[in-house]
C-alpha cells in the first residue's frame, strides 16, 4: 500500500506520509556528503529541522580548505556519522496527509498561523492551519515548513537574520493561501523578535536597503 510521491512515501491504506531514507555508501569526502544531503528531497519540510543538520556539515565544508575529495577531519566526521545514524529513526515519523481530521463536526472558523525565528545557526518558518468546530473543539496541523542554515557574513546579525526570516515566512503565507482552497477567516504571523516588529510598524524612518526591502516585501504579502 505504499507509493512514492515526490520523494516521499505515501501509505495509501491509513492515508498518511512516512519518510524512509535509505542512504547509499558515499565516500567521507565534501563531494561525497553533498551528494548525500542532495538526494533527500523534502518539498514540505516535514522533516526540515533534521535536514538542517546536514545543511550545516556541507556548509562547514565548503568554506574550508579541503579539496572535493579531501578526507574531511575528525570532529565533522563524528557529527555526519552521527547524523547518519538518526536517518533509521524518520521510519516512525507519520504525517497524516489530510490536514482536516473526520467526525468532528461542522468547522465554524479556520484560521491559518506563520512562526518565523533564526539563531546563528538557521533561520526558518512553519505554517499550520488551526480549525474551530461547532462542538468548540480545536484541531491544529502542520501545513509546511522551510528552514535555511544562516549565510557567513559580518552584516548578518541576529535581528536581521530573524527579518529574513519573517520575510520567508510572509512569502509562504502567500503560497499557501494561494494553494488552498479553504475559506480562511484570517491569517496571524508569530515572531518573538521586537526588531522585526518594530521594523514593521515604523512608518516614519527610512531604513537601509536591505531591511527596507524586506519590509515592503512584508507588506506587499
Amino acid at each position: 500500500s505504499l507509493e512514492r510521491a515526490l520523494g516521499v512515501q505515501w501509505d495509501i491504506s491509513e492515508d498518511t506520509f512516512r519518510f524512509k531514507l535509505d542512504m547509499k555508501a558515499h565516500k567521507l569526502s565534501r563531494r561525497g556528503i553533498l551528494s548525500a544531503v542532495s538526494s533527500i528531497y523534502d518539498p514540505l519540510g516535514l522533516v526540515a529541522p533534521f535536514i538542517l543538520q546536514a545543511k550545516r556539515i556541507l556548509q562547514e565544508l565548503c568554506y574550508s580548505n579541503l579539496g572535493w575529495d579531501d578526507p574531511i577531519g575528525d570532529d565533522i566526521r563524528i557529527r555526519w556519522e552521527k547524523w547518519k545514524s538518526i536517518l533509521p529513526f524518520l521510519k516512525q515519523i507519520t504525517v497524516p496527509r489530510c490536514l482536516k481530521p473526520v467526525g468532528l463536526g461542522e468547522i465554524i472558523e479556520i484560521s491559518l498561523h506563520h512562526f518565523s525565528d533564526a539563531s546563528d545557526e538557521g533561520y526558518g518558518q512553519c505554517s499550520y492551519v488551526r480549525f474551530i468546530y461547532n462542538a468548540g473543539q480545536i484541531h491544529c496541523a502542520l501545513i509546511m515548513s522551510k528552514s535555511r542554515v544562516c549565510p557567513r557574513k559580518p552584516s548578518m546579525s541576529t535581528p536581521r537574520l530573524e527579518l529574513v526570516a519573517a520575510t520567508l515566512s510572509a512569502k509562504i503565507a502567500r503560497y499557501v493561501s494561494d494553494e488552498m482552497d479553504y475559506e480562511v477567516n484570517y491569517q496571524t504571523f508569530w515572531t518573538d523578535s521586537q526588531v522585526v516588529l518594530g521594523y514593521i510598524k515604523n512608518d516614519s524612518k527610512k531604513f537601509k536597503v536591505f531591511v527596507a526591502n524586506r519590509i515592503n516585501l512584508i507588506n506587499q504579502c
